[in-house]
């Protein structure tokens, strides 16, 4: 029993150790990059929120003085959760982009059956550093386990274990960062498309139904989370924008097929928002850009042909509606990669959200 407890004890050591040394050492993944992203927004006109396929808004093009704080995989929690931070800030945005497609109603990174566990332990992190140990969406699990094992499920860590089983010949060399300069210049190849669209639907289908098995009220209360984000926005002076994104008629019309629900309930919520007083933009079913393969790294996410397309015209409808104030703006410049988020070749277009 003494040699037992011992073992254990040696154990729960080394544990802590692990711990106090993630907390010592300076991360060199996303929690880094968001941490000193953060206190740029602070001052600036806009910021984008969302999933990846924030990517296709590009403030240059829209001659916005924005900045981004898109994540991959960052569900509309999340989102709310990072807005409420940024507006205790000094000087929050007025203009509030938030770019989701249909189906990120259903996701919520802390739900039991969730893939992404690791993505709301990394903004969980986040929160931690500017004092706020609260739940995200509802979720107590994931901040009981950050707040015990913080050095579990974070990308730098994950990345120094695999370079150590690598260096023994137990694994393949962690992947590199995702270069998204050359991103931007990827191009779709309209063959794939079809066959690629189905597999993705395939897998976003069997992951929503295995969060819903568990919790059937995701799309519910993330719709209520942006409602509470757009009164908060709307008290301090700004303004919610919710842009929905062009995609490829081949994931378009298969998510319509395989998930129409989901398409109903996020249009749904959609209109909820708007008759609160929030902006929408849909494009999802934009047929100048559905078409158009050429401007499409994959089937969810414009390259960087797209975007500057895509950004301008929304910078124009913005205006055309007096959402934002008339300026002088070349609309034919280019749109620079914001080179943000920085993640994982693996994870770079693991989904929609």
């Amino acid at each position: 029993m003494i040699r037992l407890l011992q073992f254990f004890g040696l154990g729960f050591l080394l544990l802590m150790a692990l711990n106090g040394l993630s907390w010592l050492i300076d991360d060199t993944g996303e929690h880094r990059q968001m941490r000193d992203a953060l206190p740029a927004i602070q001052g600036r006109d806009a910021v984008s929120l969302g999933g990846s396929v924030g990517v296709g808004v590009r403030f240059p093009a829209m001659c916005v003085d924005g900045t981004d704080f898109y994540w991959n995989s960052q569900d509309l929690f999340e989102v709310a959760a990072v807005a409420d931070l940024i507006l205790d800030g000094p000087a929050p945005p007025r203009y509030w982009i938030v770019v989701a497609a249909p189906t990120a109603q259903s996701y919520d990174n802390g739900a039991p059956a969730s893939e992404r566990g690791g993505r709301r332990r990394e903004f969980h992190r986040l929160l931690f550093r500017h004092g706020r140990f609260g739940m995200v969406g509802g979720d107590w699990r994931q901040v009981l386990i950050t707040a015990l094992t913080p050095a579990l499920g974070y990308d730098a860590w994950a990345g120094r274990f695999q370079m150590l089983r690598h260096q023994a010949g137990l694994a393949e060399a962690p992947p590199p960062p995702t270069d998204w300069a050359a991103r931007d210049l990827l191009t779709l190849d309209p063959a794939a498309a079809a066959s690629e669209a189905e597999a993705f639907t395939d897998r976003q289908a069997a992951h929503l139904e295995r969060m819903a098995y568990y919790d059937g009220s995701i799309a519910q209360r993330s719709g209520q989370a942006l409602l509470q984000m757009n009164r908060r926005i709307q008290a301090a002076g700004g303004t919610l924008i919710l842009v929905v994104p062009p995609m490829t008629e081949a994931v378009r019309s298969r998510t319509e097929r395989d998930l129409g629900e989901q398409v109903r309930a996020f249009e749904a919520m959609t209109r909820r928002l708007a008759a609160d007083g929030a902006v929408v933009s849909d494009h999802w079913r934009d047929p100048a850009f559905g078409r158009r393969y050429d401007l499409f790294a994959d089937n969810q996410h414009l390259n960087g042909a797209g975007a500057a397309a895509f950004s301008r015209s929304l910078a124009r409808e913005l205006r055309d509606r007096e959402v934002l104030p008339a300026v002088a703006c070349n609309y034919g410049q280019a749109a620079e990669s914001s080179g943000f988020p920085t993640t994982p070749g693996h994870e770079m277009l693991a989904g929609v959200r």
